[in-house]
This record gives C-alpha cells, structure tokens and sequence, in this order.
C-alpha cells in the first residue's frame, strides 16, 4: 500500500473521528443545556409556589382559645375549631358572674374576685375573636393554595420540604383540632406552631438554594 493511499486512509480517519467527536460534543451541550432549562423551570416554578406558602402559613396564628384560657379557672375547653360555642360559653359566665355581683352587699373581696374573672373572660373573649379571624383567613387561603400550588409542590418540593410541611400540618391539626395549647406566643423557641413554620420556610429556602 502506497504512503499516500495510507495518508488518504488516516485522513478519512481522523475526519470521521472528528465528525463522531462533534456530533458528541454537541449532544452534550444539547443535553446541558436542556438540563439547566429543566433546573431553572423547576426552579421558578418552586419559588412562585414556595412563596405563596410562605405567605398562607405566615396567616396562622400562634396561638389557640386553650392557650388564651390555660390561666383562667373553670373556662370552657376548645376543641375541633369551636370558637363560637367558646364564646357563647364565656358569654353565659360573664353573665352569670355579673348577676352575683349585683346581688352582692358590702363584700369587698367577693367583689374584687368577681371583677377579675369578668374581666379576664372578657379580655380572653377578645383575643380568641383575633385568633378566630387569622386562623379561618389561613385555613381559607392554604385551601387555595391546595387547589392551586399543591401539584407543582407535589412534582418538584425537596423531601425535607415534604417532611417539615407534614409536621406543620400536625401541628395546626393539634392545635385548632384537637385543642393542644400551642405554648408560649411570646417566645418562638417555646412555641409549636413558630417552630414548624420556621422549620418549614429554613427547608423551602435550602431546597431552592441547592436546585
């Protein structure tokens, strides 16, 4: 075989090689390509959805009538979202405390006693009025998000973000279903419900940092 005929052979070669290396080159570059645009998707598409949780869940109060009524002797005991049977039962107590106090002489102490739960029942109604309106703006506005964001969730939430909305469901469940006492709202570190909801927008902002 001559040396050109040779030479002829090695440049067909070597043009093929280089023909194959292009076409895999430039498929990697398409499937990069096409795996950032994925990314980025899922990326935009979280952080619309995320945000909208964030915002339903910051709607939450952080606190229930039984932790309003911990302190308050003989209240009515909360449960399965009864807000308005908690304050037709505070009513009637006020009522009833009222009507002793009419009726009573000169008894100073009796008295002053009477005043203190009037007035405790009375502040307790106010701020479990409060708790009722966030708490049912909330429970309305998660039910949007439900219906609206939850498939998008569903397909693209890290595990973690799974996890923490999971335990914050339970907890809003034990709360305002079961008539657990949320804990201390004046301290996020020893409430129930701060914790979760801290715990769930840490793990969204983790997630959309590591996608």
């Amino acid at each position: 075989m001559s040396e050109t005929l040779i030479a002829a052979l090695l440049g067909s070669i070597f043009t093929l090689i280089g023909q194959i290396s292009n076409i895999y080159f430039s498929k990697l570059k398409v499937d990069s390509n096409l795996r950032q645009k994925e990314t980025q998707s899922k990326r935009d598409n979280l952080t619309e959805v995320y945000h909208s949780l964030i915002s339903t869940i910051n709607f939450y109060p952080n606190e229930s009538p039984s932790d309003v009524l911990s302190n308050i002797e003989y209240a009515p005991v909360y449960s399965l979202e009864n807000f308005e049977t908690m304050l037709i039962s505070l009513e009637i107590q006020i009522e009833d405390y009222k009507n002793q106090l009419d009726n009573l002489d000169n008894n100073f102490e009796q008295k002053n006693d009477l005043q203190v739960r009037i007035s405790n029942r009375e502040y307790a109604k106010k701020r479990i009025i409060r708790i009722q309106d966030e708490y049912y703006k909330a429970r309305d506005k998660y039910k949007s998000f439900s219906e609206s964001g939850k498939s998008i969730f569903d397909l693209y939430a890290g595990q973690n973000v799974r996890n923490a909305l999971i335990n914050f469901d339970v907890i809003i469940h034990n709360v305002f279903i079961s008539g657990s006492p949320a804990g201390d709202g004046d301290d996020p570190l020893e409430n129930d419900i701060d914790l979760a909801r801290k715990n769930l927008i840490d793990s969204m902002r983790s997630d959309l940092e590591s996608k």
